[in-house]
């Protein structure tokens, strides 16, 4: 089996719990129940609820949380049928096992609800998720409940096995009525009208297995016909002169029109062995040969077929997540008496549930890159510049180019995680389908509207718009910037002018006037050369105000000159708020143009992905169809050199025949030739002329 597995491209592996989570115990854990069942993580068992009476369905956790583990597109095959007719044993044949699945050898069945394999098949492009069901006649359950839950298998899966034991005839479709119901049990459009042909477009493929079959299947006029043939042709289609439809007619015709695709699939009686057939997950060796290989065929069959479950948008696909928060929205409709799941609604939902998970874990990606930047980047304690080219060599990251990198990243893992999503029929534009992406990128990065005044080079005042940060995870980070730098800077004016003010209230031995205003240019230049951050300037416009306030002790240094201070202190404000309103200037050019970036990069990449997920949907379609025309190639010439082989087998034994006849009369004509010769010996013998006496002695005399 592992052989087959491995031609196909998948592998056996086991889904674990998420960090944290309770180990599960078996092969198969229930995802689905009934009300009157709980699901006992520590032991694994299934428990009776005392005086509780089966009337709902509930999903089971740590089964939920197990899907929620599958990130990539999932698969799902399902198996569904009447009780005690081993549809627990061609799943767990299916994973390598023969017992992945409990299987039931007593009257009551061992299954209830919806069971999931805790392993599944995962391949290149998604992941194979085994579901296994109650019976649709099991002892406990009303056919109300058994609709329930092939209205849930049907929705969660994108193969179903219904499997059957015998060759049905027409009077068995009569026994499925929970077909029929789908159509009042389901709608694709909520609010709509019921279009029933719609549901095959997003229906699973449909596969009758065919248990412990022996008779050959031939039409009216003796001609075999293949499983498939034989049961749309005389099981399915109704009776086309039938005055009114019967109950099986309509089973029939509801199959044929749900289902994108009906075929059929045998297999022989596993042993004619009691003992074996009361456990054959023992018994895998000692099967009939037959069996086996029609299991393993079937298994080719149903790995052939695997695609992908679609979600309701276009080239939209269901991860392991999804597939869990659609059981959750199912699972609500199916125990509402006023309510009909409804494939949209419900798959809108998924949507909305799956972005706001994928936003969430985006921006707790973009936080853990953002920290961890900027702590590297200051860890020699000098703050970072906003924007803008970095006076520092060995510090050449601004904050807003961190930023860039981490909000970059950010999208890249947002447009993956939510790629799968497809696109929606009636939203298919760049903004429809940006619209998601920019959601995400304003819980990182906020920004409004401001008129930003600066002065040009012709010393015109003018105004400029633009936008600046005003919030989202960004501004926590610029803001924290702000105060390092304002610390940073404060620190550094406070050292640089800290002598001039002991100088001042205590003017050493010839100082004067201009060995004040020399040390205050000299502060100016240091601190223009060592100040960082956003609040550079902010800063050094307390130093005017601290140069206002000691104009008092200023006037006692010799040759203090009140109009030269006041006309440096002009000339520098003026300097300061120029060269502020250039970082604003600069900042506001800067956001706009890593905006515009940003939009476009980001619609390349949702346009870029959404094309890679149509072309791998279709990559996937082409595989699908090239290996089934393959399958029916392989089909055709097996079906020819058996014929072949027959035709053969035929004529040597016709000529076997012919010359064993020949041989006969042979021997006929053998036997007649020595019957004739004794007759005429006879004959003969009669009519010849008696013997002349011997002649008579003369006496001697």
């Amino acid at each position: 089996m592992s052989g087959l597995l491995s031609k196909f491209g998948f592998a056996v592996e086991e889904l674990k719990p998420k960090k944290g989570g309770q180990p599960v115990h078996g092969s198969s854990i229930p995802l689905i129940l009934p009300n009157d069942l709980k699901y006992n993580a520590s032991t694994g068992a299934v428990e009776k609820i005392q005086d509780e009476q089966r009337a709902t369905l509930h999903g089971v956790p740590q089964a939920l949380e197990l899907l929620e583990g599958i990130e990539e597109p999932v698969s799902v095959i399902s198996i569904c049928g009447p009780c005690r007719t081993g549809k627990s044993y061609i799943l767990s044949r299916l994973l390598g096992t023969a017992d992945a699945f409990a299987l039931g050898h007593r009257m009551d069945p061992q299954t209830f609800g919806i069971w999931m394999g805790t392993k599944v098949l995962r391949g290149k492009d998604f992941t194979i998720v085994l579901l296994d069901t109650e019976g649709i006649d099991a002892i406990s359950a009303s056919a109300g409940q058994d609709a329930s839950i092939l209205v849930m298998t049907i929705l969660l899966s994108s193969q179903l096995i219904y499997n059957s034991l015998n060759v049905p005839y027409k009077g068995d479709l009569e026994k499925l009525q929970c077909f029929v119901q789908l159509a009042s049990g389901i709608t694709v459009k909520k609010g709509k009208g019921q279009d029933v042909s719609a549901f095959r477009e997003f229906f699973p493929d449909f596969l009758w297995l065919l248990r412990d079959v022996a008779l050959k299947m031939e039409d009216d006029d003796g001609k075999e016909m293949t499983p498939t043939e034989y049961l749309v042709t005389k099981v399915l289609n109704g009776n086309p002169n039938a005055f009114e439809e019967s109950k099986s007619d309509k089973v029939g015709r509801a199959i044929l029109t749900f289902f994108p695709s009906v075929e059929c699939a045998i297999l022989v009686r596993p042993s004619g062995d009691t003992e074996v057939m009361k456990n054959i997950a023992q018994h895998k060796d000692n099967l009939i040969p037959e069996f086996n290989k029609g299991v393993d065929e079937l298994t080719e069959t149903l790995l052939l077929k695997a695609r992908t479950k679609k979600g309701y948008d276009k080239a939209s696909t269901v991860n392991g997540v999804a597939l869990s928060i659609m059981t959750k929205g199912y699972l609500k409709a199916v125990n509402d008496p006023n309510a009909i799941p409804a494939l949209d609604n419900t798959w809108q939902n998924t949507i909305e549930v799956m972005r706001g998970r994928a936003i969430e874990e985006v921006v707790a990606e973009y936080n853990k890159q953002m920290q961890a930047k900027v702590a590297e980047a200051t860890k020699n304690g000098i703050p970072l510049e906003e924007d803008g080219p970095s006076p520092d060599k060995k510090q050449p990251s601004t904050l807003m180019d961190l930023h860039n990198a981490a909000f970059k990243d950010a999208t890249a893992m947002f447009v993956e995680k939510v790629g799968h999503f497809g696109i929606s029929s009636e939203k298919q534009g760049p903004q429809e389908r940006n619209a998601v992406v920019d959601q995400m990128q304003k819980r990182l990065v906020q920004r409004e509207e401001r008129t930003v005044e600066f002065v040009a080079e012709d010393g015109i005042i003018q105004k400029k718009k633009g936008s600046f940060v005003t919030g989202g995870e960004l501004h926590q980070y610029i803001q924290a910037n702000k105060q390092h730098s304002w610390s940073f800077c404060q620190e550094l004016f406070e050292y640089l002018f800290d002598p001039i003010r002991k100088h001042a209230l205590s003017p050493p031995s010839g100082y004067d006037f201009k060995q004040l205003m020399k040390e205050l240019d000299h502060a100016r230049q240091q601190y223009n050369e060592q100040a960082r951050g956003p609040e550079k300037w902010v800063v050094l416009k307390e130093m005017t105000k601290t140069i206002e306030k000691m104009k008092v002790d200023f006037e006692k240094i010799k040759g203090y000159q009140k109009e030269v201070l006041e006309e440096q202190q002009k000339v520098q404000a003026a300097e300061v708020k120029a060269k502020e309103q250039a970082r604003e200037m600069q900042q506001l050019i800067n956001q706009a143009k890593d905006r515009e970036k940003a939009q476009q990069e980001t619609l390349q990449k949702v346009l870029q992905q959404n094309k890679e997920q149509m072309e791998t949907m279709k990559q996937q379609e082409t595989e699908r169809l090239r290996q089934e025309e393959k399958k029916v190639q392989e089909l055709k010439d097996a079906r020819r050199e058996e014929q072949a082989q027959r035709e053969k087998d035929r004529s040597e034994r016709e000529h076997a025949k012919m010359m064993e006849v020949m041989m006969g009369m042979q021997q006929q004509q053998t036997e007649m030739n020595r019957h004739m010769l004794d007759m005429m010996g006879r004959v003969m013998e009669k009519t010849a002329a008696p013997p002349a006496p011997p002649p008579s002695k003369c006496p001697i005399s």
